[in-house]
């Protein structure tokens, strides 16, 4: 998997979210991913390496469009097994975004602080507040829009 053309993509498909829905992202990451600052860059990174692992919980797996004998899953198809696996994919998600916080040195506190590196979410996915949760189930149901603005497709493993 090409990390970087994954990580953009995602990178792009949250600024024109922010755009469409009116909500505004942190300083700095309104721009092209490029443009972003290495920390921003390596977190978009770590989100593209989740992707493969969360597919697979579901059968799935990403394929670089043109390449591999397995079609694209059908739009209607690929989300509804996005949604009867969410629950575990959404932990999973959670799960790789802490292991990828602590290895860089972030741990849990009541009140975030990014200078030095503590966030409340640094919790067990059961225990997260809903509104949290929310943010992996999005994380999932885009992965489609991810796959497809980098130029890849999600196809169901044998």
């Amino acid at each position: 998997m090409d990390e970087d053309a994954v990580a953009a993509a995602i990178h792009e498909t949250w600024r024109l979210q922010a755009r469409q829905e009116g909500w505004v992202m942190e300083p700095g990451l309104d721009r092209p991913f490029p443009e972003l600052d290495e920390a921003a860059k390596e977190n978009n990174r770590d989100a593209a390496r989740r992707i493969p692992r969360g597919l697979a919980i579901a059968g799935l797996g990403l394929r670089r469009s043109g390449e591999g004998p397995e079609p694209a899953l059908p739009e209607g198809e690929l989300r509804a097994m996005l949604e009867r696996c969410m629950e575990p994919m959404a932990e999973a998600e959670h799960d790789g975004w802490m292991e990828d916080r602590v290895r860089r040195g972030w741990r849990y506190a009541p009140v975030r602080d990014d200078a030095h590196r503590r966030h409340p979410m640094m919790i067990p996915y059961a225990r997260l507040p809903d509104a949290e949760k929310d943010k992996d189930r999005s994380n999932i149901r885009h992965y489609p829009d991810f796959a497809a603005r980098a130029g890849y497709r999600i196809v169901k493993l044998a």
